[in-house]
């Protein structure tokens, strides 16, 4: 249930006799929004085989893909690691953080509720599953920058799922831990206003607010925000078109200074992801 850049992973022993085993991404009762396969059993003698990849609802199985897949890179007594991430329109399926196939969603990631592991033999054992911590709303994700020092041209960038009825959520940049805000771009759609509302906060004080339109957000899609560094403001796109209100740097801030980006709010099965600062 760790979605998109952050990822269901599994971490296995493996026995290169072993029967098939899988790793499911389910909804209630028996509903699987997605079936990754390994059937070891079916591959030929240069040891290719496919991969099967479906989705399974009102207890039918739909269409298979089987992309191939080289079942030597296996290897007896050794672990292993799956990993689903989520894309905007489908599912990246990779083994050891390599890529190994692609599955559409066919049904929406909302209905997730849970990852199930089936399947192995002859001393296979599931070794941990790694899943994402979804307590404690209103979400928050802090990062501290580091080393790093932000400069015009450099990029933050932030991902999320998207939840109907979500509350507001925002992604912001700080001078410290809980400390102000040099720039604070908050996303408020529907019951909010249905805007996007930036602004800064020094001494503990919000400043004066820029409103834009907020763009189109639809339940269960991946988003991605990224803040541009530009030389005196900044640029705020949303899935790489930019928002009609650009954001200037205000006096008592200094790019240079930012330590923390901050990712709060969202609700109704909203979450952001992993944020990351590319320095140009």
């Amino acid at each position: 249930k760790q979605w998109y850049q952050r990822r269901v992973a599994i971490t296995a022993g493996n026995d290169d006799s072993t029967s098939k085993f899988n790793l499911n991404i389910m909804g209630e009762g028996d509903v699987f929004l997605l079936h990754i396969d390994f059937r070891p059993y079916l591959k030929n003698s240069a040891g290719i085989g496919p991969i099967v990849l479906n989705n399974r609802i009102n207890g039918q199985w739909v269409s298979e893909i089987r992309p191939e897949f080289d079942y030597g890179k296996f290897k007896k007594g050794q672990l292993f690691k799956v990993s689903a991430r989520l894309r905007r329109k489908e599912y990246v399926i990779l083994f050891n953080d390599e890529e190994v196939g692609r599955f559409p969603h066919r049904i929406d990631i909302s209905k997730a509720t849970r990852a199930v592991l089936y399947g192995g033999s002859n001393g296979f054992k599931w070794v941990a599953i790694d899943l994402p911590d979804r307590s404690g709303l209103p979400l928050l994700k802090s990062s501290s920058l580091g080393s790093i020092v932000l400069k015009p041209g450099s990029l933050i960038s932030a991902r999320g799922l998207y939840a109907a009825q979500s509350a507001k959520f925002s992604v912001n940049l700080r001078m410290a831990v809980g400390g102000d805000f040099m720039i604070h771009v908050d996303f408020r759609p529907p019951p909010h206003e249905g805007k996007v509302v930036l602004n800064s906060m020094l001494n503990g004080g919000w400043q004066t607010e820029i409103r834009t339109d907020l763009p189109s957000f639809n339940n269960g899609d991946v988003f991605q925000v990224d803040i541009y560094c530009g030389f005196d403001r900044f640029y705020i796109y949303h899935n790489f078109l930019q928002l009609k209100a650009t954001f200037p740097y205000r006096p008592s801030f200094k790019l240079g200074d930012v330590k923390v980006v901050d990712l709060i709010g969202g609700s109704n099965g909203f979450y952001w992801s992993e944020d990351r600062v590319v320095v140009a």
